[in-house]
């Protein structure tokens, strides 16, 4: 209990406070004696169900990693039509459960897979735009952000998915130019920027649309149907005109020291040119780094406990990360902090990153270990 409490003291407290630094400690009695070569043989996506248990998914590969709740790994399952005549195709991650069903993302003929413990495809929806984030909500709804490219235009929205009737409808739209003309010279920092709609679940009948475009947060009550609107209470960070050239100048020499690799590529000349071509771009963009850039208001959103969002900025050295507790109730934010682990290389992304019942769910990197990933659960103190 203590720890609950001190949990909930740094992280969701009620005021502003400066940045602090939270140490994720492993918890050791979790996913203990698992075969981790043969788990992580190729890890796309982890997600935490609401009853604890866990579920790995792997890079085009028919093949789910289910886990219990402490973690103990239980079975690999193989998703199949139960006439066995009609197959899978370019299977995607599990984004979630509804309905006790696993369901994953839509695959490159916009089908959307339903299936049990048992691997068996009990439904199959299809979708006619690509999904970038799926969330399961109530009463058989599934959240789905995505886009569609347009012959001027770039269409980024937010729709419900009924998956009962197949249907859906789109309770928010953006709109991006995508007509600029060709140059040719590139800001490495410009392409940095986030434009994509993020999405939190904060109940299962409410959810959060955030814009880092704008710095706007839109709630969606799905049993009144409306969509309220909060303005994010930070400033998006500026880059000057040094630190952009500086930016340049490291992405000039990244990608230069790529050279070796590209040529020996199965198609070298092709690429070789490619990447050069590039990195003249970069090297002719010095000479545009005129003025101050506005960045995004944020790179990624992440559910924390309760109804907050953790808005995760631009990390400005590898390794480091800050963001920004906002409660929705409240309309503001708590706390800026970052996450720092003695035992792991953080990776944190929606992928890899989960915050469940004042836990830290993630799939890392052991430190040292050049590459070897762990599921984790990690405390916060």
């Amino acid at each position: 209990m203590k720890k609950l409490i001190l949990i909930i003291t740094l992280i969701f407290a009620s005021q502003i406070v400066d940045a602090q630094t939270i140490n994720l400690v492993q918890d050791k009695s979790y996913a203990v004696s698992n075969g981790w070569t043969k788990i992580f043989e190729n890890f796309k996506k982890l997600v935490v169900f609401d009853d604890g248990t866990a579920m790995i998914s792997h890079a085009n590969e028919n093949h789910y990693s289910l886990f219990d709740e402490n973690g103990k790994f239980l079975k690999d399952i193989k998703i199949y039509f139960e006439d066995g005549k009609k197959k899978p195709f370019n299977l995607q991650p599990v984004y979630g459960k509804t309905n006790g069903l696993y369901f994953t993302g839509n695959n490159s003929q916009g089908n959307i897979y339903f299936f049990n413990d048992n691997g068996l495809i009990v439904k199959e929806l299809t979708i006619d735009f690509s999904a970038h984030e799926m969330i399961p909500m109530a009463d058989d709804k599934i959240a789905l952000s995505g886009g569609t490219s347009w012959t001027t235009q770039w269409h980024y929205f937010v729709a419900i998915l009924d998956v009962n009737t197949g249907k859906y409808h789109i309770v928010y739209s953006d709109f991006e130019d995508n007509t600029s003309p060709k140059s040719d010279y590139t800001i490495y920092a410009k392409t940095t920027i986030n434009h994509r709609i993020d999405m939190v679940k904060i109940s299962d009948d409410i959810l959060a649309i955030a814009v880092p475009d704008d710095g706007k947060l839109l709630i969606y009550n799905f049993i009144e149907n409306s969509l309220i609107e909060k303005k994010l209470d930070w400033k998006p960070k500026t880059l000057s005109v040094e630190e952009q050239k500086k930016i340049q100048t490291e992405a000039i020499e990244k990608y230069k020291k790529e050279f070796p690799y590209w040529s020996n590529n199965l198609d070298p000349q092709k690429l070789a040119e490619f990447q050069q071509e590039f990195v003249q771009m970069l090297e002719n963009g010095m000479d545009y780094i005129t003025e101050p850039l506005t960045l995004s208001w944020f790179t990624s959103a992440i559910k924390g406990d309760g109804d907050n969002i953790l808005f995760f900025e631009y990390a400005e050295a590898a390794g480091k990360n800050k963001f920004h507790t906002y409660s929705v109730s409240q309309s503001k934010t708590l706390s800026q902090s970052t996450f720092q682990c003695a035992d792991f290389e953080l990776s944190i992304t929606k992928n890899r990153f989960v915050v469940h019942n004042g836990y830290v769910y993630g799939v890392q990197e052991l430190k040292g270990s050049k590459g070897e990933l762990r599921l984790v659960r990690l405390g916060m103190e």
